[in-house]
């Protein structure tokens, strides 16, 4: 259940997300049902996974140093800002390599006022390089990035040994999964039990996949930019 100040917050990111949308096309979700279902619910639904369940709020919530989570890919700002405004006590950031996509996010957030989000402009392949990011974040989310093999090179690298991957996918996805078993086993990325999640009407059913990261990612990955993409681990 989201308590009513937190609902009131996320209207009002809807809003500053649509008049945005309206000027840039971060998104084809361009009404308010559409964009209240498709983007933010859909976001939302990460909160029941193990991952986040662990990090929300608490009577006393005293976290130290506060959770990690990356958005890779963010986009238009989902599920980054709603899940931002769900755990304030979380500190997150967004990436993306398009420059206008990020300003047109840093404008939402300067609107809705969510203090616990940076944004960093680049290609993960390159960023999962720096120190500031190379196995610096406890939580990755990936949604509507790329098919699991190519998803999991560009975020393995960016996740501290022990944290989570979390991809938002369709439930049809038994030849993904096959081609992604290379790249689990390369990148030690082990698949625990999805979440499977029901936004009703015509949107249907979807599922989160749940990637644990068990050892250090070797040095060699990500390879250079574009590469995962253009010649996948299978």
């Amino acid at each position: 259940m989201i308590a009513e100040e937190t609902q009131s917050r996320l209207k009002q990111l809807q809003e500053a997300f649509l008049a945005e949308n309206a000027k840039l096309n971060l998104s084809a979700f361009r009404t308010s049902e559409a964009c209240w279902t498709g983007n933010i619910l859909d976001s939302l639904a990460a909160l029941e996974t193990e991952p986040l369940r662990a990090l929300s709020p608490s009577p006393n919530p005293n976290p130290n140093p506060s959770p990690r989570i990356l958005d890779l890919g963010t986009g238009g700002g989902f599920p980054l800002l709603p899940l931002a405004v769900c755990l304030p006590q979380c500190s997150f950031v967004g990436m993306d390599s398009v420059r206008k996509k990020v300003a047109a996010v840093q404008r939402i957030i300067d609107a809705v006022k969510i203090p616990n989000v940076s944004l960093v402009c680049g290609r993960s392949e390159t960023l999962a390089r720096e120190g500031a990011h190379r196995e610096q974040y406890d939580v990755i989310l990936v949604r509507a990035l790329a098919e699991l093999n190519v998803l999991l090179e560009l975020a393995a690298p960016l996740v501290k040994v022990g944290g989570h991957i979390l991809c938002w996918k369709s439930l049809k996805i038994e030849q993904e999964l096959k081609d992604s078993l290379l790249a689990r086993s390369e990148l030690s990325c082990q698949m625990e039990k999805p979440y499977e999640y029901d936004l009703g009407g015509t949107w249907g059913r979807r599922q989160i996949l749940l990637f644990r990261k068990r050892a250090k990612t070797n040095a060699k990955y990500p390879r250079e930019v574009g590469e995962p993409k253009k010649n996948p681990l299978l």
